[in-house]
């Protein structure tokens, strides 16, 4: 059994992973721009707002249902030392009370919720329509959890095929070819067909990850009270747990407010206006899982000045492809509007550049957040992004009713970019450390330090 020392030496410096990261990221892109490209065309405007509510609903539920364990379990994976079982044991007697108990019973109340709302529909439809969002929530938890643990565990280029948009590079080819599929050969699927391709991407992934978790852990005890482990979990993990569903409903809510308060049209202009935004912040989004075993570490070690380098360094090199894409989007949004979504999505131009300029504020302040929930002050972001909550639903819905669209739009942007600059300045008094971006990277950091 390697030593705390050989599985350092073990893993990779950053450079080496942000190597394969570009690698990966680059398939995710592609991946990602498929899936929404096909969705948008196979459903057409009248259904694809309510598949991208559907997605992005099941994402946070399940987000919800790891009450923190997989954000947690990064943290302390990456400091682990693998000869010491009893905390083995504790990493995997949690993830299995989430696995066993929460988990599941978020994917069950969800089908049921679902089932419940499509009252009057077609009884077949809504119990696959139910299937399928049950499905979601649980494939999609698992997604994450397993992503988490693979990369704190060391096993850095699996984990990156699992990290980013529609659940990485591997998920979002999966789902986008499975979902041409439905598309040429069942078309009269609709959405029910396009959730089940979804579902089925997540699959193959998921059973992957968990056996390349599973082999670090083998050995470590795991019977235990399933009631103790996941009263263990909530008193251990719920600020993480807390910040991670504020930041999700912050990414969403805007989408679900456009699903009651507008028309079905409007709906599927904003989803796919924010599903385009969400590309800039994808980089920062991915690196931010790259670079958190280390912060976790620097924190650790107490080395400030080492740990702003890195995270600076981090924000500079998000801030490239993030400028390659938003470049065309401020020239010409209807255009790149048409040729992802099709020519009846150009109407969302106004609402992509609003959303455009929170999301350049989030990757220019950096990696605020993870600096702040890797140093142990996860509360800190839980506080700013709740409280961020309350301003977007208040000023969004009242924004939406009076000014449409354009104006949900408006409210998006700006509530994201005051919460990211409130971050930012909690990790400045807080930890010490500046996270924005630099005109001086240090690549020799990347280099230096390990994945």
């Amino acid at each position: 059994m390697p030593t705390a020392k050989n599985q350092a030496t073990a893993r990779p410096s950053l450079h080496g992973a942000l190597a394969w990261f570009v690698a990966s990221y680059g398939v995710a892109i592609v991946g990602y721009l498929a899936l929404n490209a096909v969705a948008s065309r196979f459903l057409g405007r009248s259904s694809f707002g309510y598949f991208v509510v559907v997605i992005t609903l099941t994402t946070v539920i399940g987000e919800l249902a790891l009450l923190g364990v997989h954000r947690a379990g990064l943290r302390e994976a990456a400091r682990l030392d693998m000869d010491a079982h009893d905390q083995l044991a504790r990493l995997r007697l949690g993830v299995r009370a989430v696995c066993l108990v929460s988990l599941p019973a978020a994917g069950v109340v969800s089908a049921a919720v679902t089932w419940g709302l499509l009252h009057g529909h077609d009884e077949q439809q809504r119990w696959e329509l139910a299937i399928g969002v049950g499905a979601l929530v649980m494939l999609s938890g698992h997604q994450k959890l397993w992503a988490n643990y693979l990369r704190g565990f060391g096993q850095v280029k699996f984990a990156s095929l699992l990290e980013g948009r529609s659940g990485g590079a591997l998920v979002a080819v999966l789902q986008s070819g499975f979902l041409a599929a439905v598309w040429l050969i069942l078309p009269g699927l609709g959405l029910t067909g396009a959730l089940g391709a979804v579902a089925l991407g997540y699959l193959i992934p998921v059973v992957a990850a968990y056996r390349g978790v599973s082999r670090h852990w083998h050995h470590a005890p795991a019977r235990a009270s399933l009631g103790r482990d996941l009263r263990g979990v909530l008193g251990r993990d719920w600020r993480f747990a807390s910040g991670q569903l504020a930041s999700y409903l912050n990414a969403n809510l805007e989408l679900w407010m456009a699903g009651l308060l507008l028309t079905a049209v409007d709906t599927s202009l904003f989803g796919a206006a924010q599903r385009l935004s969400l590309l800039l912040v994808t980089p920062l989004t991915s690196l931010q899982v790259v670079f958190s075993p280390a912060i976790a570490r620097l924190g650790h070690d107490k080395d400030p000045r080492q740990l702003e380098a890195l995270v600076r360094t981090g924000a500079t090199l998000a801030a490239i492809p993030m400028l390659c894409v938003c470049v065309p989007i401020l020239v010409a949004p209807g255009a790149v509007l048409g040729i992802v979504f099709g020519s009846g999505y150009a109407g969302a131009a106004s609402v992509l550049v609003l959303l455009t300029a929170g999301s350049v504020v989030n990757v220019l302040t950096g990696l605020c957040g993870a600096t702040l929930s890797m140093t142990h002050r996860e509360g800190v972001v839980a506080v700013v992004q709740w409280a961020g909550l309350g301003v977007r639903l208040l000023l969004g819905a009242t924004a939406a009713i009076v000014l449409g669209v354009d104006g949900l739009g408006a409210s998006a942007g700006l509530v994201t970019a005051g919460i990211w600059v409130a971050l930012w300045t909690a990790a400045r008094r807080r930890v010490g450390v500046r996270t924005h971006l630099t005109l001086h990277p240090k690549v020799s950091v990347l280099r230096n330090t390990v994945s």
